[in-house]
């Protein structure tokens, strides 16, 4: 059993994925901005319960952070929707960040073992080494990435499901 102390080290530090980050941007962009054709993409946070639960359990951690390898990763998402509407996607994206407090950290790639990177790819890899390296914070690293997923319980990092959150918090 968690002493009490425990349980509140364990909201300390929480690290995002591309996948919930982007969820929230979609969300957005699909109830505010009416980017319609954004719709489709919106995966796990469908409505505005699913919205209000994620956003609790996000703020329910004094900091967050994330990797640099995750803000190029939502470039690509980002390049991949209609042009005139990019600017609005990444102003979203800033809120975000400005409203969550987020750091953003780098992960050089030559800290990742190119075994992971092979076999993961240099996004998540960034976000176990983060997790790793702040392990006595108690970390929770949040995700829509199954592989990820099993790697960090694998590795003894405590993970969440952006689906599992969305549906169960």
């Amino acid at each position: 059993m968690h002493s009490t102390f425990d349980a509140i080290r364990r909201r300390d530090l929480l690290i995002l994925d591309t996948g919930p980050i982007w969820e929230l941007v979609l969300f957005h962009a699909v109830y505010a901005f009416g980017f319609e054709r954004l719709k489709r993409e919106l995966r796990f946070i469908t409505d505005v319960h699913a919205f209000d639960k994620c956003g609790q359990f996000i703020a329910s951690f004094r900091r967050r952070t994330t990797s640099a390898s995750v803000v190029a990763e939502l470039h690509h998402w980002i390049r991949r929707t209609q042009p005139q509407g990019q600017l609005k996607l990444w102003n979203r994206v800033y809120d975000e960040f400005r409203g969550m407090g987020m750091d953003e950290e780098v992960v050089k790639l030559l800290e990742m073992d190119p075994e992971m990177v092979t076999s993961f790819g240099p996004v998540d890899v960034s976000l176990l080494r983060l997790a790793q390296r702040y392990l006595m914070d108690v970390p929770v690293l949040l995700t829509v990435d199954q592989p990820l997923f099993g790697e960090c319980e694998k590795a003894g990092v405590e993970v969440r499901l952006l689906q599992r959150v969305a549906a169960d918090y």
